[in-house]
């Protein structure tokens, strides 16, 4: 229940872009080897933004939501699962980053110390949102990292697909290349597909951060059962 919010909002989302993929195929003529209305391709360019913002949107609401609800168990750090330490010391990595070369010794010792300190960090919900702003194939196993959750093991056609729609998103939303243009290249029933793989990725990704909720993996083992 604790992602049921998110898997709402998702749906929701998918729903309109279903809806005007519906639209976009009643434009479209029943033989594929008449030529394709204008409108038809216009939109067809158009709907990998629309498509995209539904599969980003709820990829950052997924991350944001996971750190509220670890947010909220003030968990001290040295308490976390070593991996989650990208998470829970971003702060301080942030400001070992600016050091230059005068701070690096005395940054890094700060670091090094607050791996198995009895502090405990803020963890702000919008910690990802700047890395998540493309969301790549690449993108979605870094974060995955970031938590210490495994990589989720996509079938090589859905990988593609992931970065397809990004790029054709970029492309259009940035004015590189004409709707029209971008459109021309596949019908109503493949962006039909593409969007079902879409969602799938989505469900994937939801379920791997319930899992990690649910497991408390954020957590060493031994410590797991203090933050109920």
């Amino acid at each position: 229940m604790l992602f049921e919010v998110v898997k709402r909002n998702s749906r929701g989302r998918f729903s309109e872009v279903f809806v005007n993929l519906a639209y976009i195929e009643s434009l479209e003529p029943r033989n594929p080897q008449e030529e394709t209305p204008i409108q038809a391709k216009i939109l067809r360019g158009l709907y990998y933004v629309h498509l995209y913002a539904a599969f980003e949107k709820t990829i950052n609401e997924v991350v944001e939501q996971t750190l509220i609800l670890i947010g909220t168990k003030n968990v001290i750090n040295r308490h976390y699962a070593t991996p989650f330490n990208t998470i829970s010391l971003n702060h301080k990595m942030q400001a070992f980053k600016g050091s230059g070369y005068k701070g690096y010794i005395a940054k890094s010792i700060d670091v090094f110390r607050a791996i198995d300190s009895d502090e405990s960090f803020v963890i702000t919900n919008t910690l990802l949102a700047t890395s998540l702003q493309n969301v790549w194939h690449k993108t979605i196993q870094e974060t995955l990292a970031c938590f210490g959750i495994a990589p989720i093991n996509f079938e090589p056609r859905v990988r593609l697909t992931i970065d397809e729609i990004v790029e054709k998103r970029n492309a259009v939303a940035h004015g590189r290349e004409k709707p029209a243009n971008v459109g021309e290249s596949h019908r109503s029933n493949v962006l039909r597909q593409k969007t079902q793989e879409m969602q799938q990725v989505v469900d994937l990704v939801i379920s791997a951060f319930e899992v990690f909720i649910s497991d408390r993996s954020y957590l060493k083992t031994e410590y797991s059962n203090e933050y109920i």
